[in-house]
């Protein structure tokens, strides 16, 4: 494959972008990986080329503040120790995903996420006259993460009207939060996400499992 050659000036922009969360899927109807690439972005868009409106019924997981979604990827290297020269990196055992996010929602429904609360161990209160409505989350017996996907998407400085999207197939939001209740802070909740290989979608060049997907619009319409 050929380096990336020259100054694109256009693609240098900053990410006010949202994130959006759905189940992850367990099959996928394609067979190339192109057609299952499309599959997996028409799960929050109406189209899986186009990659423009959002589909039916979807909505921001919640508001992001201003530190965005931030990214750590990382190789875990095989070093190969040659006894004349040089250590050098001789293959990758694998490539590592993961994202963290604040939200400035605080509330049961986004904390039972993070735990994979089930129903039952999420107690409703209905409000009445005399009695106001309550959420109240069980916390601490869970013990089997959830298997989500997430898409976070902004738009495009090259192509206005365009958006560029990190998708990740599958993932668990991991049992790290941060969260904060002070006088002088909003009560923003701190989440990681953690990609898990999804075999549905093997990589085209190893055969090995994706763990996220990039997408860069290039060009406007014609």
């Amino acid at each position: 494959m050929a380096l990336a050659t020259g100054i694109n000036k256009n693609s240098i922009q900053n990410a006010p972008g949202k994130i959006y969360l759905l189940a992850a899927p367990t099959t996928v109807v394609g067979t190339t990986t192109v057609a299952i690439t499309k599959e997996l972005y028409a799960k929050f868009l109406l189209d899986g080329d186009i990659r423009g409106p959002l589909g039916s019924g979807i909505v921001a997981y919640g508001t992001m503040n201003k530190a965005g979604y931030k990214e750590t990827i990382k190789a875990k290297e095989l070093m190969a120790e040659p006894n004349a020269g040089g250590d050098f990196v001789a293959a990758y055992e694998s490539i590592d995903y993961e994202a963290t996010f604040t939200l400035l929602e605080d509330d049961v429904d986004h904390s039972k996420d993070v735990l994979s609360a089930s129903t039952a161990q999420v107690l409703t209160i209905t409000a009445s006259s005399t009695q106001a409505g309550r959420s109240t989350l069980l916390g601490g017996g869970q013990r089997f993460p959830a298997d989500l996907m997430a898409l976070v998407r902004w738009p495009s400085k090259q192509c206005p009207g365009e958006f560029i999207h990190t998708l990740v197939p599958c993932c668990n939001l991991k049992i790290d939060q941060s969260r904060e209740r002070s006088r002088g802070k909003l009560g923003e909740t701190t989440y990681k996400l953690v990609a898990k290989d999804f075999e549905l979608l093997p990589d085209p060049t190893t055969g090995l499992p994706v763990k996220w997907i990039e997408d860069y619009v290039t060009n406007p319409k014609s």
